[in-house]
């Protein structure tokens, strides 16, 4: 099926581009399975440079990672995951430049069905809230 919608990893340079996919098609890889892939691929890099990258991509919010032994096994997050790492990272960005300006130009911008989803969302995050400090169980003790 195609899509008009943009790999994820369009965003990425390169060299991430070809890590991310290689470790989002195996699902879990550690840094030496992705060299070794690469290496089959015929682009060897030194696993030095494997490491810095998909630490990278950790720190960037494309991947999860996790301890197995004395290595990282890491795994690609889902794309509406990623994107949303990356859409509030940046209003969050944004925000912090700009202040309540950037906030109404973000509102402006939103279509009448984009409203309702923000409307839902909001409402969702309070009654989260209110649950949160419902069950918090301060009683003074």
């Amino acid at each position: 099926m195609t899509t008009n919608r943009p790999d994820i990893g369009d965003s990425l340079a390169d060299l991430e581009r070809q890590v991310f996919l290689a470790v989002r098609a195996s699902r879990r890889a550690s840094v030496a399975d992705v060299a070794e892939g690469l290496v089959a691929a015929g682009r060897p890099l030194a696993y030095t440079t494997v490491m810095t990258v998909m630490t990278r991509l950790f720190e960037k919010g494309y991947f999860l990672r996790r301890r197995q032994g004395k290595a990282y096994l890491y795994e690609a997050r889902d794309e509406a995951e990623i994107a949303g790492e990356l859409g509030g990272r940046a209003f969050r960005e944004a925000l912090e430049r700009y202040g309540a300006p950037a906030l109404l130009g973000f509102v402006r911008h939103l279509s009448p069905e984009q409203r309702a989803v923000v409307a839902r969302l909001l409402e969702d995050d309070a009654a989260a809230a209110e649950d949160n400090d419902a069950g918090s169980g301060d009683d003074g003790e």
